[in-house]
């Protein structure tokens, strides 16, 4: 893995909020806003615990509470970023608690389908695996065919669209035609879960890009560009957001404030730190490939040996 889970869950969550500050031109959505409070629930309860979360919402502000039962299928992918974040490595609990999510937040005639595909691509960018196989670099007939496969018989638009999208890749399509193609026939809140995938799995390793073109396709620009900046930012991590971009989280509040909410994200799920001592620690913490760090009798490692 190139890059570490803690930067990972750090982009994930911090490119989503630039996502949607570029294609909204700098505002943040109340779906962003409750995303924000389910972080917070799972640090302070480190379970999803749906009480919790609709208290920590009322207290950012409580007008958000009305929005429950309301959001498209994008809109909730948005809601539960942390969610995904947080159970990526057990499919059947990420699915469990997701549905759990789409019973409190989604439009009854929305398919949870569309949630669960996102999520099970927020978890294949952050280990970079595809199943059993790793990513060398991910593809798009990598991603899109496990996506297609996760939603089975499921005769969903979304499964319509992305196997609209297995064609556009083969044929080396634009991104002019891909959203002509694509929005011909909308029906629905999936659509933004589409372009963002076409966004990633076209430009994958070059974050700017890949938010710059999920805006530029004009069709609910900040939820589109939302959805692509946390499916590139988990796969290029923090470290792969442009610079001026990471120095500017310390002047916008709300940036500000999802940076440390990564690191005790992150904490709460490794189950190693205390939150109280949470940067400390993992700024002292010592990372290494398996099998690298050895025991001090051993003394293999050159830096290891005395004379």
């Amino acid at each position: 893995m190139r890059y570490s889970l803690l930067t990972r869950f750090q982009g994930g969550l911090l490119g989503s909020l630039i996502g949607e500050i570029i294609g909204s031109n700098s505002k943040l959505s109340d779906w962003s806003e409750i995303g924000i409070g389910a972080t917070k629930s799972l640090v302070s309860k480190r379970i999803l615990d749906q009480a919790d979360w609709l208290e920590q919402i009322q207290r950012r502000r409580e007008s958000l509470l009305d929005l429950k039962n309301t959001a498209s299928s994008s809109e909730a992918a948005v809601a539960t970023l942390p969610i995904a974040l947080f159970f990526h490595e057990s499919p059947a609990l990420l699915e469990e608690q997701l549905l759990a999510c789409t019973e409190t937040w989604q439009l009854p005639n929305e398919p949870a389908e569309d949630v669960l595909a996102f999520g099970s691509a927020v978890a294949s960018a952050l280990t970079e695996r595809v199943g059993a196989s790793r990513w060398l670099a991910p593809t798009s007939t990598q991603l899109i065919s496990q996506i297609l496969t996760y939603l089975g018989t499921s005769p969903t638009p979304l499964k319509q669209q992305l196997e609209q999208l297995s064609d556009l890749f083969a044929r080396q399509a634009g991104l002019e035609e891909a959203v002509t193609q694509l929005t011909r026939q909308d029906k629905g809140g999936h659509t933004p879960i589409a372009l963002a995938l076409y966004c990633f799995c076209d430009t994958p390793q070059d974050f700017r890009l890949c938010i710059a073109r999920a805006a530029q396709t004009g069709y609910q620009p900040q939820v589109t560009a939302a959805l692509a900046g946390a499916l590139s930012g988990t796969y290029n991590s923090f470290i792969g957001i442009p610079i001026g971009w990471r120095i500017h989280r310390h002047q916008d509040p709300l940036l500000s404030e999802i940076y440390p909410l990564a690191e005790q994200l992150f904490a709460v799920w490794s189950g190693v730190y205390q939150l109280s001592n949470t940067d400390q620690v993992i700024k002292s913490a010592a990372v290494a490939p398996a099998g690298m760090i050895q025991p001090r009798s051993s003394l293999s490692i050159i830096s290891q040996r005395t004379n």
